[in-house]
Order: C-alpha cells, then sequence, then structure tokens
C-alpha cells in the first residue's frame, strides 16, 4: 500500500511538473519561495544541494516522506539531497533531533528513518524520552549501549546538534517540513497552499535555475 501510494504521489508531481513547464510558468520570489537572508554555506559547491527541514515529531513530515523518497531517488547526479532536523521548543523534538544525529553516526539511519516515522504516528508509540527511544533502537537492531553512549558522549553528535540549531535561526522557517535549496531559497508548504506536490515544484523550478547558474561556471552554493 505504500509502495503504492509513493508511484502515485509521484506520478502526480511529474504530471503537474510537466504541466507547468509547458506553460511557462515562473514562480515568483515571496510568494511560492523567499530568499535567506543570510546564505548557508553548502558542502559541495560543486552540485546543487537541496535540505528538508523536518522532524520526526511532525505528522505533515510524516506524510511528506512517500513523497519525498521517491522524488530525491530521480534527482540528478549533480542534486545532493539531506535533511536537518528542526530543534524545537516541542515535546519530542529535541529527543528526535538527537535521535537522528546518533543513527547517522551509527551508520543505521536508513534502517531506522521510516520505521520511527511510523512508530511515532503509524504505531502511535509515545517515543518520548531516551529509555523508550533506546529500546525502540534496539528493536531494529541497534545496540543498546552504544546507541546511549553515542546519543550522550559523542562529539560529533553534538557538534551536528549545534550546528543544526544554528541554521535553523537562519533559516527563519514558520514550519516543517521546509524544503532548503542551495542554502539560497526557503519553500513551505503554506506557500504554494499548503500542498506537499507544490513545494517539489517550487523546488524543481529553483534546483534547475540552481544548475544553470552552475552550467554556467557560477558559483552555485552559497559561499
Amino acid at each position: 500500500m505504500l509502495k503504492r501510494l509513493q508511484i502515485i504521489g509521484f506520478l502526480s508531481v511529474l504530471l503537474a511538473t510537466v504541466g507547468v513547464q509547458a506553460e511557462g510558468f515562473q514562480y515568483e520570489e515571496g510568494t511560492h519561495y523567499a530568499i535567506l537572508e543570510v546564505p548557508v554555506k553548502t558542502r559541495d559547491p560543486a552540485v546543487v544541494e537541496v535540505t528538508e527541514y523536518f522532524s520526526y515529531g511532525c505528522p505533515h513530515c510524516y506524510r511528506f516522506e512517500p513523497l519525498i523518497q521517491q522524488w530525491k531517488e530521480d534527482l540528478p547526479a549533480d542534486v545532493e539531497f539531506n535533511r536537518t532536523p528542526a530543534i524545537w521548543r516541542v515535546t519530542g523534538y529535541e529527543l528526535y533531533a538527537r535521535t537522528y544525529y546518533t543513527a547517522l553516526a551509527l551508520g543505521v539511519l536508513d534502517i531506522v528513518h521510516t520505521p520511527l516515522f511510523n512508530a511515532i504516528h503509524g504505531e502511535r508509540r509515545r517515543l518520548l524520552d531516551l529509555e523508550s527511544m533506546t529500546s525502540f533502537m534496539a528493536e531494529h537492531g541497534v545496540d543498546p549501549v552504544e546507541f546511549v553512549k553515542t546519543y550522550t558522549d559523542s562529539f560529533g553528535v553534538k557538534a551536528q546538534y549545534q550546528q543544526a540549531i544554528a541554521r535553523q535561526r537562519i533559516y527563519r522557517s514558520g514550519g516543517v517540513p521546509a524544503l532548503i535549496v542551495n542554502g539560497k531559497y526557503r519553500i513551505e508548504a503554506s506557500m504554494v497552499g499548503n500542498s506537499n506536490v507544490g513545494m517539489l515544484q517550487v523546488a524543481n523550478f529553483l534546483i534547475e535555475k540552481e544548475r544553470q547558474l552552475l552550467n554556467a561556471g557560477a558559483p552555485s552554493g552559497a559561499e
């Protein structure tokens, strides 16, 4: 069922995007996307970077997940997709952000990413403290001692967590999910009629804009 929804969602994005391109529609700054006041330095200026700003605790991010999973698989080779978690004073968000970076450090993010979304929103599990999160990780083959140690003591996890806080101050997003294109542009669902498909359409538009700059020899990512 999930796979079917992914395919349907992806086809909807594809068909809608083709229609927009055929009409020569131009998305507008201030309406469909915002330019960040302070650009975020991207990891590799030779590619276009797309960042999903999200949280495992966000039901909108959960609904967005199947669609963006399919979308990112078809990105060109010169486009890099990554994520950064929101770290707000909302119950669970700090825990989920540290869990994200801990899973990344342990090399198990691909294993636990979708199950964690499903556990919180599909199964309604209250994963709101380190003990319950450790139990969840153990269910998916992650050593509980290693998980707690990395979560608590890893310098890399702490550094990435602080960097995420710094980035979100620059993003100034009113909600999640949001998309940040090449450290320059922010797309929120509220800008496109609360449409997940609409967010990806605008992302496609901005990606192509940045790719053209890249192909012309101009710096792609923010300096």
